[in-house]
């Protein structure tokens, strides 16, 4: 009895864990069936792994983007269709303009459907004509051409290029700008106003530089002859003391000896023009390569101009050039008294004087000529004298874009036209004083086939502009408001102080006088005189 029960007992305990087994079998999934998928837009991002967060008070640097690709800006093909088809009227300067940029209006207008006008003005007749339309109003003109000097005090009526650029180019700022690095920072900065806007476009350029006779001082009779007498070698000037004692050396009476052969007529070592007309470019060489200033630019901690004042420096320095120019018409023609630049370079052209150290670097196509009118005649080219060297007038002829013009847009694609590498590649080959350096610096122009037509000008550009860098900025002229005024009337002064119509002193003193009467009257900053 005892031991069935016991049997029956694992029994009942083998179906009861056979039960429990076997039921939750029978409820289990089949295995061959996958869960639904969560959606991928439900699914989390991984996480980056501790080490790639910058730590604390750290920035991760951004990723690397590449910088939009600028199409380069070449010439006309560039221009883009013009929407406005207003007329647009141009002033050109007088002896830079129609046998030269017409044509290039012409094609400007073939393209684009805007009719384009234009009239040309000497440069004694521009200032005071395009400053009476500024001030009226008048729209007379879309487009005005800017000498560099003049850039700060029309301002107010003018367009910036970048303003426009962002508003017609398709490549916004950053593709003018891109284009602009053809031109030197120097020049750049001539053509701009205080706050570093680009108020006009250059399209022609007249640096200063020392022309010389290379075959005179190259000569070795006359080079044994000039140490005897000086106590050190004819060479290029560096000094304006080597500047005198040129002139003093070269000047000579027909019938005595220049390279060991008789003169047929007299000679003089230098020529200068100390006619009414550009003289004081020439004495802002002069005061410029002595370190000084014709005014002193003051500023603020931030750079930024606040200030002008004529210090007793300054005063000094032009009494210094006035004077030193005066003894060096000793020897030069009578005729620079009342000369231009026409004038001194047909004093060499003629053979009739040997240097001219401070001469407009494009007039070298003519003075090359002297080499068929004089036998043996070579001429060459060296940055302006002084103890800060080639600081040479920096002058450009810019297009200005007035704001009162009914088509901005078209007056826009034109400057930059004027200014672009096809325009200016074409004139520098057919001997015009361009500003691109992109166009002087191409390899083929120093080949020595284009060393007389392109390349000995570029390089001596590419020289002084680099020794001028540094300066330009602190120069009145491409700070002050009344500059345009300013530089008229320096003009007069310096003409009737080295002809001795006033002495040294009186223009000295009429200078600082008249500088501060226009500058107070016209100009944006206040100046002083320092006593």
């Amino acid at each position: 009895m005892t031991k069935r029960k016991g049997v029956a007992q694992v029994l009942i305990g083998l179906l009861l864990v056979a039960a429990l087994v076997l039921i939750p079998m029978a409820c289990k999934a089949p295995e061959e069936v996958a869960p639904p998928a969560a959606p991928p837009e439900e699914v989390a991002p991984p996480t980056a792994p501790p080490e790639e967060v910058a730590p604390p008070g750290e920035v991760a640097p951004p990723e690397e983007v590449a910088p939009p690709e600028v199409k380069k800006f070449v010439g006309l093909a560039d221009v883009p269709e013009i929407e406005n088809k207003e007329p647009i009227f141009v002033v050109l300067q007088g002896n830079v303009g129609e046998g030269d940029l017409a044509p290039y209006l012409g094609k400007f207008a073939e393209k684009t459907g805007v009719k384009v006008e234009y009239e040309e003005m000497i440069m004694s007749v521009l200032y005071p004509r395009v400053n009476v339309e500024l001030l009226s109003g008048s729209g007379a003109y879309d487009i005005i051409c800017i000498e560099a000097s003049s850039t700060n005090e029309w301002a107010p009526f003018l367009y910036s290029f970048q303003e426009l650029a962002e508003e017609y180019d398709p490549q916004g700022v950053a593709g003018f700008e891109e284009d602009m690095k053809g031109l030197h920072p120097a020049i750049y900065r001539c053509c701009s106003d205080r706050e570093g806007n680009l108020l006009g476009l250059p399209y022609y350029t007249y640096q200063q530089s020392t022309f010389y006779r290379k075959d005179v001082f190259e000569d070795p009779t006359e080079k044994a002859a000039f140490e005897e007498r000086y106590g050190y070698e004819l060479a290029p000037p560096e000094t304006w003391n080597q500047v005198y004692d040129h002139g003093q050396f070269f000047t000579r009476k027909k019938g005595e000896l220049l390279k060991g052969e008789p003169l047929e007529q007299d000679v003089f070592g230098l020529t200068q023009m100390a006619g009414r007309f550009e003289i004081n470019d020439e004495i802002s060489v002069r005061i410029w390569s002595k370190g000084s200033n014709w005014v002193t630019v003051e500023r603020d901690e931030a750079g930024n101009a606040i200030s002008y004042v004529i210090t007793n420096e300054n005063k000094e320095a032009l009494r210094e050039s006035l004077t030193e120019y005066q003894e060096c018409l000793e020897w030069c023609s009578p005729g620079c008294l009342t000369g231009f630049w026409d004038y001194c370079t047909s004093q060499m052209v003629a053979g009739l004087a040997i240097e001219d150290p401070h001469l407009y670097l494009p007039l070298d196509q003519w003075a090359f000529t002297v080499e068929d009118e004089v036998p043996g005649a070579k001429i060459a080219f060296a940055p302006s004298p002084g103890p800060v060297r080639g600081q040479g007038y920096i002058g450009t002829f810019n297009n200005g874009i007035v704001r009162v013009t009914k088509n901005p847009e078209a007056c826009y694609w034109l400057g930059r036209y004027l200014c672009s590498y096809e325009v200016q590649k074409e004139l520098i080959e057919g001997g015009w004083s361009g500003i691109r350096m992109d166009v002087y610096e191409d390899p083929k122009y120093q080949d020595p086939e284009w060393d007389k037509l392109i390349g000995l000008r570029g390089r001596m550009l590419k020289e002084v502009w680099d020794m001028m860098e540094p300066y330009v900025n602190d120069y009145i002229h491409f700070n002050s408001s009344a500059m345009g005024k300013i530089y008229e009337m320096q003009i007069i002064i310096c003409h009737e102080a080295v002809t001795g119509k006033t002495t040294i002193d009186e223009g000295v003193k009429k200078m600082t006088e008249n500088t501060i009467e226009l500058q107070r009257k016209f100009g944006s900053l206040p100046i002083r005189e320092e006593l």
